[in-house]
């Protein structure tokens, strides 16, 4: 008997949005955001002493986005939310900001090995989608998401 392999076996990484009833997106690569912390220096001596100063925190970039449930407008309509061009505005930060929820998949497509919790995330920049005739896996290319904070569970 031949061994059937899974044709989504390449998208290692399951986002969910935490405010959305939709199923979870799955990918194939998530580029999680930097964080730095300044450093401020200070005394009263003849030398500096530095100490923590503010927390930046970077963009998320997710590629290769197949929905699993069909909301393939989900990414376009949440910017949207953000910024309406035909409008001439958005809705307040509180009203577009989302938790997104990033799990690392097993090679079996369901038992997680990692979970990360972006609080305050909203699409900065959406990449167009790369149709193909001649493949099953059309997706996103890519999606960068504006984040607050990030964790590690």
């Amino acid at each position: 008997m031949a061994n059937v392999s899974n044709p989504r076996k390449q998208f290692n990484f399951s986002i969910q949005i935490a405010e959305a009833p939709i199923q979870p997106f799955l990918c194939q690569e998530v580029d999680l955001p930097e964080i730095n912390i300044e450093s401020t220096s200070h005394g009263d001596t003849n030398h500096d002493i530095k100490t923590g100063g503010r927390v930046i925190v970077g963009n998320t970039t997710i590629q290769k986005i197949m929905t699993t449930s069909g909301a393939d407008n989900y990414f376009y309509d949440w910017a949207l939310l953000v910024a309406d061009t035909v409008l001439g505005g958005g809705l307040t930060p509180d009203q577009y900001k989302r938790t997104v929820i990033i799990s690392e998949l097993a090679e079996d497509g369901i038992s997680v090995i990692n979970t990360w919790v972006l609080a305050g995330c909203w699409p900065t920049r959406i990449n167009g989608q790369k149709l193909n005739r001649l493949s099953s896996d059309n997706s996103i290319e890519s999606v960068e998401l504006s984040v607050d904070k990030p964790e590690k569970l």
